[in-house]
């Protein structure tokens, strides 16, 4: 379970590529299939594809924090996106747990999330909440 040791611990997720095919993929799949996603633009939701998941993956598989998924709650997700996205951009994306609590038999655990291509452009940033169930007190 994680505990206010584990604040700062940082995952990182190197050389995501912005592919057409799999943002066009993404597009279809949240979009319904209805032509709302524009040729070559990428949706702003794909931050979940190149900085949420594969970031918040090596999070969950770690096991100095021995998180059970079937405890958990994702309780509140934000992103901000400083600069766009474009199909083509290779990204380096990190989440860093920003802080643990423990409140009413729930460990509360923030998660701060940053995304930059290989040019030096911030393209997005974010912040999770995760709650989970066995917290003290």
């Amino acid at each position: 379970m994680p505990d206010a040791s584990h604040v700062g611990r940082r995952f990182l997720a190197s050389s995501q590529s912005v592919d057409a095919e799999r943002v066009a993929r993404f597009a279809a799949a949240v979009g319904g299939g209805g032509g709302a996603h524009e040729p070559g633009s990428v949706p702003p939701t794909f931050a979940a594809v190149y900085c949420l998941m594969p970031t918040l993956a090596q999070l969950f598989a770690d096991p100095a924090l021995g998180i059970e998924l079937a405890g958990l709650i994702h309780a509140e997700q934000s992103f901000e996106w400083p600069e766009p996205v474009r199909v083509g951009d290779v990204i380096d994306s990190s989440a860093e747990i920003a802080s643990v609590e423990r409140r009413r038999g729930l460990v509360f655990v923030t998660v701060s999330l940053e995304a930059v291509t290989r040019e030096g452009r911030t393209v997005c940033r974010g912040r999770s909440l995760l709650l989970l169930r066995g917290g003290e007190g």
